[in-house]
């Protein structure tokens, strides 16, 4: 019975028993002024005295890693609280915190609530309401609890142990042995010590152990930038969820930053969907962090086509770079786009996902211009990966692309 409904009843009894001044009557409306009466007062003391503390232990995860929260309501109260109905309105997918608990005087309960991270993304553990009444249940109160915490999930990341960037044989993109009085972060090996070796390259410890003086050979750090083009036009993707082209795109981008960055390399990137994701070519360890923040918001529903985005913004392309376009666009024009940097002297590459094998729900479609597109990279000369759907990613994008045709 709603409250209304409750005070209807009681104005009703009251009335007969003013009228009929019947005993039986003047009893039962006194008995329901008073329970209604305290039922209200015990629903308006119901949600007051409450404490909700939701402690999130990380405000980062990964696409697969489980997050944990701890929940503690906690009743400030000398009321006990029989019903306590804890809603939660968090965004991440298959995060539920919700309880019904009881609370004793100045009572708490703490729980906690594991989730695995399915979908990258921006995310939001909280709000928070909590719904309490009567202990006939007549007048139900809520309280809003509006704090909540940001939670952001970083694309999935394969390894891709056998990668090679295209055209690192060239300049620019293998490691050199260095003079000897230079010096770089990337040390090769030991040798024994020549009279005129700077004293700060000897390795102590190897000296200790070969009972001479061994000093640090250096390599140079390939120097060739790499610019990452992700094609995030809505127009051109294809599937759903996971077993997207978009979701495949994003985990290839990020894959790659990890493993060219791995190799000494600045990794650039530039994504133009909703919003403009543009991060300048860096090789430091904050690098890897920036390109996965960008990539777990980032979003197919752009309405600018590969093609315009490479030439807005191939200026930042030089002739010791690689320019590495990511798409799933049957549109030749970006293969137009890459060529004009190649004949700039500019390095190209392209991982091509093959739009015919990512179907709505998931299941392959016949198109028969893939392989034209293929052949259009093979024609132009550029080094190519292809990616169908179920493809294990580390084997798709093994050696250096020049196998253009699988």
């Amino acid at each position: 019975m709603s409250g209304l409904k409750a005070l209807v009843v009681v104005v009703v009894v009251v009335l007969l028993a003013l009228s009929n001044q019947v005993r039986p009557l003047n009893v039962l409306a006194y008995c329901l002024i008073g329970a209604t009466a305290v039922a209200l007062f015990w629903s308006l003391a119901s949600v007051r005295g409450l404490t909700v503390r939701r402690e999130l232990r990380q405000s980062r995860a990964q696409v697969g890693e489980t997050i944990e929260e701890r929940i503690t309501v906690r009743n400030q109260s000398l009321l006990p609280r029989l019903w306590l109905e804890v809603r939660d309105f968090s965004t991440l997918e298959g995060h539920s915190s919700g309880k019904v608990i009881d609370l004793g005087p100045s009572g708490a309960r703490t729980w906690l609530v594991r989730t695995i991270c399915r979908r990258r993304g921006e995310y939001f553990i909280g709000p928070t309401e909590i719904e309490s009444a009567d202990p006939i249940g007549i007048f139900p109160r809520r309280r809003w609890l509006p704090e909540a915490r940001r939670l952001l999930v970083y694309p999935r990341v394969v390894s891709l142990p056998d990668f090679v960037l295209p055209l690192a044989r060239q300049v620019g993109g293998v490691r050199q042995r260095t003079g000897r009085f230079q010096t770089t972060p990337h040390a090769a090996e030991v040798r024994e010590y020549y009279p005129g070796d700077p004293l700060n390259r000897i390795h102590w410890l190897s000296t200790a152990r070969a009972g001479k003086l061994m000093v640090k050979e250096f390599d140079l750090a390939p120097t060739a930038d790499v610019w990452v083009f992700l094609d995030l036009e809505a127009g051109v993707h294809r599937g759903v969820g996971d077993e997207s082209t978009e979701e495949y795109a994003v985990t290839i981008a990020a894959s790659l930053a990890r493993r060219l960055l791995e190799q000494g390399r600045s990794v650039g990137l530039i994504a133009v969907g909703t919003s403009r994701h543009v991060l300048p070519a860096d090789r430091s360890d904050r690098q890897y962090m920036r390109i996965l923040e960008e990539l777990a918001t980032a979003r197919a529903e752009g309405a600018r086509p590969l093609a315009e985005v490479i030439i807005a913004d191939g200026y930042r392309c030089s002739r010791d770079t690689v320019a590495l376009a990511i798409t799933p666009s049957l549109d030749e024009s970006w293969v137009d786009a890459l060529q004009r940097l190649k004949l700039d002297g500019v390095g190209t590459a392209a991982v091509f996902l093959e739009p015919g094998t990512f179907g709505p729900a998931g299941k392959p479609t016949a198109d028969s211009s893939s392989p034209i597109q293929v052949g259009a990279l093979a024609v132009a000369g550029i080094p190519s990966y292809v990616v169908k759907q179920g493809d294990a990613i580390a084997h798709a994008l093994a050696g250096d692309g020049r196998r253009v045709l699988r």
